[in-house]
């Protein structure tokens, strides 16, 4: 319940404080990325979701981590802030939220991956600790 709570509050901040809204794809991760011989990647299966640069890397974040996640997790965050002149305190807070947004789905579809999911919320939390809170 706390995280519910800690994940409503941060969504309606980052709403409220959200740049320019942008058309993403929705579903940018390893497996929707592939070479292409007309450009030299091709993003395939969009969403197409509404919101910030920033929330637009985390299924890139959430998907084919290792066991102890914490390295990699950070090392794309620091990557995606860097080369794409993203806020990396506003790609957290998007995953966090994310993160307990995903742990919600794991219980409605009863998928038994919301211990993980909240592993990950739990994790988000700490790293915006670390970069320090939007406001």
């Amino acid at each position: 319940e706390p995280l519910v709570q800690k994940a409503e509050q941060r969504f309606a901040e980052l709403h409220a404080t959200m740049g320019r809204p942008l058309l993403l794809h929705g579903d940018l991760h390893h497996g929707n990325i592939l070479s292409a011989a007309r450009e030299p990647w091709l993003a395939i299966d969009p969403k197409g979701v509404i919101g910030e640069a920033e929330y637009g890397v985390i299924p890139f974040l959430m998907n084919h981590l290792p066991e102890q996640p914490e390295v990699r997790i950070r090392r794309r965050i620091e990557r995606f802030a860097e080369r794409m002149e993203l806020d990396a305190r506003r790609i957290a807070a998007w995953a966090f939220c994310h993160a307990v947004l995903s742990a919600w789905w794991c219980v409605e579809d009863e998928a038994g991956c919301e211990q993980s999911a909240i592993r990950l919320a739990v994790l988000f939390d700490q790293l915006l600790n670390e970069y320090g809170y939007l406001t």
